[in-house]
């Protein structure tokens, strides 16, 4: 790396660092006195307030207004450096305008990098953690259904509780049914259904299980089954922010559990899984813009550009927003997540190749 490199490099590094710590800071003090009147209520511990809370609390906001704050840190290291003729100096030399974007595209690609190691792996772990302390202090959990619950659990098989309570872990009523070319192969009924944390099982209490071939039938009564289902408490109690809070892995393997489940939380983690690649894409993207809007000298100075940045920051949002709340069978969820990038990225081709060189 030459000097220039180096130079355009730290400026980059240092005034996202700077910008994501100022609006970091906000985003805790604004949390911090929305919520105070319930901390004062509950009373949690404070070693628990900062390490299992405010210590996760950072991880989340700070990688998902990465993108952004990369995004007004380019605009205004850039200005300055263009206010100060510092940019035209170098393009007078021979430097090539493509030249000085290269240090801005490795800087941003390591950065990508980074930011999807984080969300892949590191900040679904802390999410899980803030979020069980809102459950222990802040809030209740969220209940998906506890009456007349059907669940698709294998193919062909599907499950029925009329009530399941979560806090003893056992619902009433319970049915399964197994089908084999259409028809019903086995019905297992019982009064009562409980899950077993030792062993991770369910009991089927008072049961009887109907098995059909054909014109053949047999039923048998138990008093105690001991087995197991491809369904967990977790699975029939929806917890809120669930995919986020799933390593990437995990998020796969249990989406292609609940695509099979034929689950009503589908669109939820289709919509997670593509934001854990369009994100870091994004950050490149955002500073392709960034640098071809902040090159050219402005009469308007730094500001004009930081404003015109904001407004596309907004007009990026929105349409993240806007395609992810009408997601349906015509508009499927990677449209949904991609379209910012899908449609800044030609606009970033379109500027670059615009800018004074």
């Amino acid at each position: 790396m030459k000097k220039i490199d180096i130079y355009i490099t730290r400026q980059y590094l240092y005034t996202f660092l700077f910008i994501l710590g100022m609006v970091l800071a906000i985003c805790l003090l604004v949390d911090f006195v929305e919520k105070i009147d319930e901390f004062i209520d509950k009373d949690p511990p404070i070693n628990e307030l900062i390490f299992d809370y405010y210590l996760n609390f950072i991880p989340f906001w700070g990688n998902l207004l990465t993108p952004i704050c990369i995004y007004l840190g380019v605009i205004f290291f850039t200005s300055r450096m263009a206010s100060r003729t510092e940019i035209i100096p170098l393009l007078g030399s021979g430097v090539s305008f493509y030249r000085i974007l290269a240090p801005y595209i490795f800087t941003s690609i390591i950065l990508a990098g980074v930011s999807f190691y984080l969300k892949a792996y590191l900040v679904p772990q802390s999410t899980a953690e803030r979020i069980e302390f809102e459950y222990k202090y802040l809030r209740k959990r969220k209940i998906s259904s506890n009456k007349h619950i059907h669940k698709k659990i294998a193919q062909d098989t599907y499950m029925y509780i009329s009530y399941y309570n979560e806090r003893k872990k056992e619902g009433l009523t319970f049915s399964l049914e197994r089908f084999k070319d259409g028809d019903i192969a086995t019905k297992i009924q019982a009064k009562r259904i409980v899950w077993v944390d030792s062993t991770e099982s369910w009991l089927l209490r008072d049961a009887r299980v109907r098995h059909i071939n054909g014109r053949k039938e047999s039923m048998s009564y138990h008093r105690v089954i001991d087995t197991t289902f491809l369904i967990t408490p977790d699975d029939i109690y929806i917890k809120e922010q669930k995919a986020e809070s799933m390593t990437l892995p995990d998020l796969m393997t249990y989406t292609k559990l609940e695509e099979m489940r034929g689950s009503d939380i589908l669109k939820e983690l289709y919509i997670e899984r593509y934001r854990r690649y369009a994100d870091p894409v994004s950050i490149i993207i955002l500073t392709l813009i960034g640098f071809a809007m902040s090159t050219r000298k402005s009469r308007g100075g730094i500001a004009l550009q930081i404003g015109l940045g904001l407004l596309i920051c907004f007009i990026f949002i929105a349409l993240l927003f806007a395609g992810q709340a009408v997601v349906g069978d015509k508009y499927p969820p990677w449209l949904a997540v991609w379209a910012p990038n899908l449609i800044f990225f030609p606009i970033s081709l379109v500027l670059l190749r615009l800018t004074p060189k």
